[in-house]
């Protein structure tokens, strides 16, 4: 999923909210529930829990390679287990 919906992002160019979209779309069609809560962040406003930076989730515009962190949180429907992936986008990873 996370592969997935990093190349949404570098192939199409999609903003945060668009991003974030598209992995509720993708987490939906594997019949889990995404977190929407978390959202990633700017590198540069780490720690975010102090400085209350950049949300991902929430930017109208494309963002730029190597400044932000995709984070995905996902949950089982019925049970109490989830999964979480970090990555930071990059224009160069491969599809």
């Amino acid at each position: 999923m996370m592969k997935q919906v990093a190349a949404s992002w570098r192939h199409e160019g999609l903003s945060g909210r668009a991003l974030y979209a598209f992995a509720q779309q993708r987490a939906q069609a594997m019949s889990w529930r995404l977190n929407h809560a978390v959202k990633g962040h700017r590198v540069s406003d780490y720690p975010h829990a102090i400085h209350q930076g950049g949300d991902l989730g929430e930017l109208d515009q494309a963002p730029a390679g190597g400044l932000w962190i995709l984070e995905i949180q996902i949950a089982h429907p019925d049970e109490p287990f989830g999964a979480f992936y970090e990555n930071l986008l990059d224009q160069t990873a491969p599809a």
